[in-house]
């Protein structure tokens, strides 16, 4: 086999499937959103297992209004999920499928601020700064994080 060169490597390493080690039940539904990466963009999700069976069943409401929209980037930013996308539906003949889609996702975004990123319960969660980060948490996973 011919050795690669770095940027045949780095494309490699971008484009692959980042499934979440700890995706446990949810690696199915996350390889799904996985999928919908374009090449060059990094296939990997930015934030916690508590979060994973939201962005799942916020995939599955998207793709019920648009089968092939496409997923730029899934990540925590401030204590709150952050899910970008994009579609081919036109902005203006396909407006109410546009606003039904920003309406899922902002309703998701909202949501996550009441969900523990690291367990996702639903249970004394509330966002806490550590150091210089900002997370979304429930009383227990904020314990044993500021203990780590």
């Amino acid at each position: 086999m011919p050795e690669q060169t770095p940027r045949e490597l780095t494309d490699r390493l971008i484009n692959s499937l980042h499934v979440p080690k700890d995706a446990g039940e949810n690696a199915d539904g996350l390889r799904r959103i996985l999928m919908r990466i374009p090449d060059g963009w990094g296939r990997w999700i930015g934030h916690r297992k508590g979060w994973y069976p939201l962005v799942i069943r916020l995939d599955e409401a998207l793709a019920a209004v648009d089968p092939n929209y496409e997923v730029d980037q899934v990540k925590e930013k401030y204590g709150a999920l952050r899910f970008y996308f994009s579609s081919e539906i036109d902005r203006e003949d396909g407006r109410q499928q546009w606003q039904q889609m920003e309406t899922l996702v902002e309703a998701a975004e909202s949501e996550s601020t009441k969900i523990c990123e690291e367990c996702g319960s639903r249970t004394d969660v509330r966002q806490r700064k550590f150091s210089y980060r900002i997370e979304t948490l429930c009383e227990l996973c904020a314990a044993t994080y500021s203990s780590d």
